[in-house]
C-alpha cells in the first residue's frame, strides 16, 4: 500500500524549517546585542576631555591627563582656579575646557608628565611645580 503525503503535512514541515530558522536568525541577533551592550558598559567614563579636539601643547596636556589621572589627582593648580573654579587638583582642570585656556595649567600637566614618565616620584614632581609656578607662573 502506498502513502499519500497530504499538502498540510508538506506545508506544515516547510513551517517548522521556517520557525527554526527564524529562531536561529533571533538567538544571534540577541547575542550581537549583548555583546555590544557589554562593551558599551564596560567602557569607563571619561575623566578628562579628549585631548584629539586639541593642537600642540594642549593636546599633550590633556594627553597626560587622560594617562595619568592618578598622578595629576596629587597635584595642585597654580592658576587660582581653586577659587574661581572650585577645583581641588591639577586634574580638575582638564575636565573641562579650562585646561585649553590656561598656559599654567597646561605647562603644569606637560612638566609632571614628562617628570613622570622619566620615573621622577611624586613628591619630587610636587616640590617641582611649586618652585616653578607657586608664584603665578
Amino acid at each position: 500500500m502506498k502513502k499519500i503525503k497530504s499538502k498540510s503535512g508538506v506545508t506544515a514541515i516547510f513551517a517548522a524549517i521556517a520557525v527554526v530558522g527564524l529562531l536561529i536568525v533571533a538567538a544571534a541577533g540577541v547575542r550581537q546585542i549583548r555583546a555590544s551592550t557589554t562593551t558599551t558598559a564596560a567602557a569607563a567614563p571619561r575623566l578628562t576631555l579628549d585631548p584629539g579636539q586639541f593642537t600642540g601643547e594642549t593636546r599633550q596636556a590633556y594627553t597626560v591627563a587622560e594617562k595619568h589621572p592618578e598622578l595629576l589627582a596629587q597635584l595642585d593648580c597654580y592658576c587660582g582656579c581653586e577659587q574661581h573654579e572650585g577645583h581641588k587638583n591639577l586634574l580638575d582642570c582638564f575636565r573641562t575646557m579650562h585646561g585649553a585656556g590656561c598656559d599654567i595649567c597646561v605647562g603644569e600637566a606637560v612638566t609632571a608628565g614628562q617628570m613622570y614618565d622619566s620615573g621622577t616620584p611624586v613628591d619630587q614632581i610636587r616640590t617641582a611645580l611649586q618652585t616653578r609656578y607657586g608664584h603665578g607662573g
